[in-house]
């Protein structure tokens, strides 16, 4: 399972591909996962609240990512993502920091429940003074702190089950969130594959178009409810690569479109 088990539910691109800001996998201590990712995302709709809208946006994300096992039961990730918005408006979004620690894990204690129960929190905010308003936004410049339990299950033959749910307090004027989410997949030593949904419901806010009209976009509440799937492999023992896929089926103040995503997974492990 070394090969694998670096993965790559961790591979944010921006808000666009979340999919849960952790999984339940451990790097192991003094091992390391380097990311290189990009995206691109066509959306020719606009939930302006609850309402749809036509209004295309098309998305190009560059995502660094970094994995490290400070011990076999903790972990520290980091993320910062490159975004260009209708190619007219480019920059850094949100650098991202997370700690993932290990409460229990079943497979000590039980013979029937393999799995484990991780407690992770981590904080985010802008790395630039970026664009937050128009069409051509590239976000809310939100300055977050975030705390989740996760849950994985280990069933036979690889396959598993993630379940989490999040609060992330953002400070004013962006809304407060609650973030849950479920993944399904199979883990083996030459193959990933998950399929998940996320929900995300944001406490409050205004809505586009909406009355009364927000003074700014960082006042809107963002919701969304969005599938979407990974696929990844080993090419060597330090070397992978992954493709994926999202989708947003319904919100509110958010885009919809198909988005696509696809990167490389570099690993150092120690001797």
């Amino acid at each position: 399972m070394k090969l694998f088990t670096t993965t790559i539910l961790i591979l944010t691109l921006a808000q666009s591909f979340a999919q849960g800001r952790v999984d339940g996998y451990y790097k192991g201590q003094g091992n390391l996962d380097f990311v290189i990712s990009g995206g691109y995302e066509n959306n020719k709709n606009y939930f302006a609240g609850t309402n749809k809208v036509t209004l295309g946006r098309k998305i190009v994300i560059a995502n660094a990512y970094l994995a490290y096992g400070i011990t076999n039961k903790l972990d520290v990730n980091f993320s910062l993502p490159y975004i260009s918005v209708n190619n007219v408006a480019k920059g850094f979004q949100d650098a991202s920091l997370f700690l993932k620690y290990r409460l229990i894990d079943f497979s000590d204690t039980s013979k029937s429940l393999k799995g484990s129960l991780s407690l992770a929190g981590g904080m985010s905010s802008n790395f630039t003074n970026y664009l937050t308003e128009g069409g051509n936004a590239l976000g809310q410049q939100a300055k977050t702190i975030d705390l989740r339990p996760v849950l994985q299950i280990h069933l036979p033959k690889g396959i598993f089950t993630t379940l989490q749910a999040g609060y992330t307090y953002k400070f004013d004027p962006v809304p407060n969130s609650f973030s849950p989410a479920v993944k399904v997949g199979i883990a083996k030593s030459k193959i990933y594959a998950d399929v998940w949904y996320e929900y995300q419901y944001s406490f409050g806010g205004l809505d586009y178009q909406g009355s009364p009209a927000p003074s700014t976009f960082q006042e809107l509440g963002v919701n969304y409810h969005k599938v979407g799937g990974t696929f990844y492999t080993p090419i060597k023992n330090k070397l992978g690569v992954f493709v994926g896929a999202t989708y947003i089926l319904s919100g509110r103040n958010t885009s919809q479109g198909l988005g696509i995503n696809a990167g490389i997974v570099l690993k150092h492990f120690k001797k």
